[in-house]
């Protein structure tokens, strides 16, 4: 934020006064759109020890769902960055499901928890 406080400042000079006030309102508004992708949690969705199974989580509002490849899963740092680690419970051996399938599990989830 430091940067683009700068930045305005610096153009402020060349810019017609109703211009300044419109990038300054832009600024908080992105300043505020940070702080609210800050406060997200990250979630993996992983079959690994630890795991919680998606049918108990309580999915926050605010959240970034991490899937990894089919197979291999997440790597190890796409795990250490995460809040929680949730699991897609499956009969069988089976250790994963496609991605696109694992999201759209996920995202399901996360909806009916909200009632839509």
């Amino acid at each position: 934020m430091v940067e683009a406080e700068q930045q305005l400042a610096a153009n402020k000079a060349d810019m017609p006064a109703s211009e300044q006030g419109e990038s300054a309102l832009r600024i908080r508004e992105l300043t505020s759109d940070i702080a609210d992708l800050k406060a997200a949690r990250i979630i993996a969705l992983d079959i690994i020890p630890g795991a919680v199974p998606i049918e108990t989580y309580r999915f926050p509002k605010r959240c970034l769902m991490l899937f990894g490849a089919e197979g291999p899963g997440l790597s190890q740092k796409a795990l250490e960055l995460a809040d929680d680690v949730v699991y897609i419970s499956q009969f069988g051996s089976v250790r994963s499901i496609n991605a696109g399938a694992a999201a759209a599990v996920a995202m399901h989830c996360w909806i009916s928890q909200r009632g839509v």
